[in-house]
């Protein structure tokens, strides 16, 4: 019942996407070529597809894991997480607009699922793995900065920690798991896709890695480390 419930919840909120993108505000300074919310919006069967893939995230996370106390945590990382996955493949960003509540959303309810585990290591796992993951991914962010021509964009290390906290919560195990699970899908399915001339090899989003690592790490990540 609980992966059944996850799963309908997702779907829901994965299909809001649409909705949500048509109000979204524009960037400040928007790149020459970048493609209007609104517009991406208006792709044919994007609420019904953003639905199934949350759905399946939320379904998959929650058969997995013995603490359905967190499920909620994953209902939104799976929805906003789809969301994200298609702006940032089709626009190479990573809306603050959408990371931010997502940021507050997630801490908040794996506040709540502490406590209704009677647990505060979950919290403190969390936040841990929250700074931890933050502090990595902004030296990434530096380094490609500072000799990769800006190959990593600061959208990925914003997401990095809401992935981290519903990661955390989980355990440590989760998060290694996760987030290198992201970076070896995103280099290995990376030089694939760039390979057969779908992406540009200079510049591709690494969000939608992230999301399905972290899925990934928090579906398998205690049985592969253990």
């Amino acid at each position: 019942m609980t992966v059944v419930l996850a799963a309908l919840a997702a779907a829901v909120l994965g299909g809001l996407g649409p909705w949500v993108m048509r109000r979204m505000p524009e960037p400040d300074e928007p790149a020459d070529d970048k493609i209007a919310y609104a517009d991406l919006a208006d792709a044919p069967g994007l609420a019904a597809a953003l639905g199934v893939a949350a759905a399946l995230m939320a379904a998959l996370v929650a058969w997995r894991i013995d603490t359905p106390e967190l499920v909620p945590v994953w209902v939104l990382v799976a929805g906003v997480g789809a969301w994200l996955t298609y702006i940032d493949w089709r626009t190479r960003l990573l809306p603050l607009v959408i990371v931010a509540p997502a940021y507050l959303a997630t801490f908040l309810l794996v506040g709540l699922g502490a406590l209704l585990l009677q647990d505060s290591t979950v919290f403190t796992r969390a936040v841990v793995a929250n700074i931890v993951v933050y502090v990595i991914f902004r030296v990434f962010y530096w380094i490609g900065g500072r000799f990769f021509g800006g190959a990593f964009g600061y959208g990925d290390v914003r997401l990095s920690g809401v992935l981290a906290l519903a990661l955390g919560a989980l355990g440590g195990s989760a998060v290694f798991v996760g987030m290198y699970a992201g970076f070896i899908l995103g280099a290995v399915l990376g030089v694939l896709l760039s390979a057969l001339k779908v992406i540009d090899s200079k510049s591709y989003a690494f969000g939608p890695y992230m999301v399905a690592g972290a899925v990934i790490g928090a579906a398998w990540g205690s049985a592969i480390y253990s």
